[in-house]
């Protein structure tokens, strides 16, 4: 059953990748690779900025809807997405900013769009030591959005606690690359732990999560024709990222029937490993032709800090609908819709 679920999904999480995928097409990859294999890093990392922001946040969200564990052997599988919003700062980047050292702003213009920006031609840039040599940074997509669907299996043990489990197979093809997801998550419940009989005084529900997520994409770049050679050669050019996030959090919910809201507060963290592979010949200055290898390697912390979550979990029979919404780093909204049975 995970595994159909799983497939229905691919497409969604496939679509999270579309940026880096535009990032890494023919014409965008040789636009960030002739800045030199410095800048061009510093091009790209800019250039992916929310995104790598956006999937961080969005792969730590979702977890739980309540703070009271399922009982022992009780299941619920859902599907569900969360859209970290980019705020407007995140949007464009300063040429000017990143210290380039082989390139500059062509003209006036020094704000270009971040990969979700304005679907715009992004600013001219040209090599510092020989203006004849210049190209245009990539568009944005035009979406405002980062998408990060989750299909998660949550099964209840014994004392108070329940598991959590994510999982996409490796999903996709020649056009968009291949993603691949896995995570695991665990909830303990703390209110009869509490001193006082605080279960009985203050009649709601408190817990403790912690959880794990990790996405894995690859994509062959097309083979085409390089600068100076008259024929289409294979230089294994590809990108390979790989994302990874965990978070803690405190929950209080309270069950009303069928409706159950909950608000969290807690720490998550995410961390992106991305790599521009292969070898890229590319026109450098005084029409040189120059090879690089393996031209961009970003590593980097992408959110680390506080967040907080307000949300609910609806039961319907054996029908679950979920939906919140989280103030971090970046905001996030999450729905979702689950088969379950007992609570």
């Amino acid at each position: 059953m995970v595994k159909t679920y799983s497939y229905k999904l691919a497409f969604f999480l496939i679509l999270s990748f579309i940026s880096i995928k535009k990032t890494s097409a023919q014409g965008n990859v040789l636009q960030f690779v002739q800045a030199g294999k410095v800048d061009a890093a510093k091009l790209a990392q800019a250039y992916l900025h929310p995104f790598f922001r956006g999937v961080g946040y969005g792969m730590n969200s979702a977890w739980f809807n309540s703070a009271r564990a399922k009982a022992p052997g009780r299941f619920d599988l859902r599907i569900q997405a969360t859209g970290a919003i980019v705020p407007i700062s995140d949007r464009t980047f300063d040429i000017n900013k990143l210290n380039l050292s082989n390139v500059e702003a062509f003209n006036a213009t020094t704000f270009t769009p971040t990969a979700f920006g304005n679907n715009e031609t992004g600013a001219t840039v040209m090599l510092k030591n020989d203006n004849s040599v210049n190209f245009n940074l990539p568009p944005g997509t035009g979406i405002n959005m980062v998408p990060s669907p989750q299909v998660q299996l949550t099964i209840g043990l014994v004392k108070e606690s329940e598991i959590s489990l994510r999982y996409t197979p490796k999903v996709g093809g020649d056009n968009y690359g291949k993603v691949s997801s896995w995570g695991i998550g665990l909830k303990k419940e703390i209110t009869k732990l509490l001193p006082w009989k605080t279960e009985k005084v203050i009649p709601i529900d408190l817990a403790i999560a912690v959880g794990y997520n990790q996405i894995n994409y690859d994509y062959n770049i097309a083979i085409h024709k390089q600068v100076g050679e008259e024929h289409n050669i294979n230089l294994n050019q590809r990108l390979e990222a790989r994302f990874y996030g965990y978070n803690i959090d405190a929950i209080l919910s309270k069950k009303l029937s069928f409706f159950t809201p909950f608000v969290s507060v807690g720490y998550n963290n995410a961390k992106s490993n991305l790599g521009i592979l292969g070898e890229y010949r590319v026109m450098a200055a005084g029409k040189k032709i120059e090879t690089l290898t393996d031209p961009v390697s970003i590593k980097q912390n992408d959110i680390s800090g506080m967040r907080a979550n307000i949300g609910f979990a609806l039961h319907l029979f054996y029908m679950r609908l979920y939906g919140s919404y989280s103030i971090g780093e970046y905001r996030a909204v999450t729905a979702g819709i689950g088969l379950g049975i007992g609570k």
